[in-house]
C-alpha cells in the first residue's frame, strides 16, 4: 500500500547533468528520516524537462539505492494518454513500485475524457497507480463523482492537491477504501483530519522527518502533537510558493549543501527578492 509520508522528490542537476551522487544523498536522507515511500521524476522533479535516458537512468538509480526499504514511484503524466501509457510501461519495466499519473494537463479534458485516460492507464499497467489532481497544473479538477469512478479500478489511490478540504469525506463516504493523500503541504493537518491516509509532500525534500512526525502523530492519534509540527512547518510550506515550485526548494537544499542551485529551463534559480523571503523563514525553523 502506497501510504504514509512521501515525498515528491527534485532531481539534482550539475552542470545541466543528472547529479547522481546527489540524488544517492539525497535518497539515503530521505529514508534515515524516516519518509515511507520516493516519488521520482515527478513535477517537483522536473520530470517533463528530462530526456526518455535522462528518466531511465534515474528510475533504474532510485530502485537500486533504495534497494526496496521504501516504494520508488515514478511520475508518469502527459496530457496524451498513449504517452502516458509509454511511461508507465517503462516505470513497470524498470521494476518501479508505483506509478504517479497527473490528470492530461493543457488540453483541459472533460470529466468522461479523465475517465478514460485512467481505464487505458489501468488497462496497460499492473502498478499501483496513485492518480494526480492537480488543477493548479492541469487547468481540469477532477471531481468527487468522478474520483469514486475511477476508484473502481482497482489498485489506486488518489494525490489530490485541491485545497477544498470537504471533498476528502465527500469522497470517502462514497470510496472508503480509497487512498487519499494530501498534495499541498499548508493543508496537510486538514487533509488527514477529514480522513485523509498521507501525503505526497515537497516539503519533505527539506524537512522529512517533521513531514513524517506529523503524518505518524495524527495516526496515533495524538492530535495535539500533530498541531504543533503543522504550525511549525506552516511558514515552510507558505514559502515554497514564493516561486514556481521547485525553485525554493532547490534553494534551501544547496543552502544545506545537498545539491547545485541548478534548475532546468525555463525554469530558473530563485531571485534575490525570493531568497530573502526563504532565508528569513529558515531561521524560524
Amino acid at each position: 500500500m502506497l501510504a504514509g509520508s512521501m515525498v515528491a522528490l527534485i532531481t539534482p542537476f550539475s552542470g545541466n547533468l543528472v547529479d547522481f551522487a546527489a540524488l544517492e544523498r539525497l535518497i539515503n536522507w530521505q529514508i534515515d528520516s524516516g519518509t515511507d515511500g520516493i516519488v521520482v521524476c515527478g513535477s517537483t522533479g522536473e520530470g517533463l524537462l528530462l530526456s526518455n535516458e535522462e528518466r531511465e537512468k534515474i528510475i533504474a538509480a532510485a530502485i537500486e539505492i533504495a534497494g526496496r526499504r521504501v516504494p520508488i514511484i515514478v511520475g508518469c503524466s502527459s496530457c496524451f494518454t498513449e504517452e502516458t501509457v509509454r511511461l508507465t510501461k517503462q516505470a513497470e519495466r524498470l521494476s518501479a513500485d508505483g506509478v504517479l499519473v497527473s490528470a492530461p494537463y493543457y488540453v483541459k479534458p472533460t470529466q468522461n475524457g479523465i475517465i478514460e485516460h485512467f481505464k487505458r492507464v489501468r488497462e496497460n499497467c499492473r502498478l499501483p497507480i496513485i492518480m494526480y489532481n492537480i488543477p493548479s497544473r492541469c487547468a481540469v479538477n477532477m471531481s468527487v463523482d468522478t474520483i469514486v469512478e475511477l476508484s473502481k479500478l482497482g489498485n489506486v489511490s488518489l494525490k489530490d492537491s485541491d485545497t477544498n478540504l470537504s471533498r476528502v469525506a465527500a469522497v470517502k463516504s462514497l470510496a472508503p477504501d480509497l487512498i487519499m493523500l494530501s498534495g499541498d503541504d499548508p493543508s496537510l493537518a486538514g487533509y488527514l483530519v477529514q480522513g485523509g491516509d498521507g501525503c505526497v509532500s515537497a516539503a519533505a525534500n527539506v524537512e522529512p522527518s517533521l513531514v513524517k512526525s506529523l503524518v505518524s502523530s495524527y495516526q496515533k492519534g495524538d492530535l495535539k502533537t500533530m498541531r504543533e509540527i503543522a504550525k511549525k512547518l506552516a511558514p515552510l510550506s507558505d514559502v515554497l510558493s514564493v516561486e514556481s515550485n521547485p525553485i525554493p526548494l532547490k534553494y534551501i537544499l544547496y543552502k544545506k549543501g545537498f545539491i547545485k542551485n541548478e534548475l532546468r529551463l525555463p525554469l530558473t534559480p530563485a531571485s534575490v527578492t525570493a531568497m530573502e523571503k526563504i532565508d528569513k523563514v529558515l531561521l524560524r525553523i
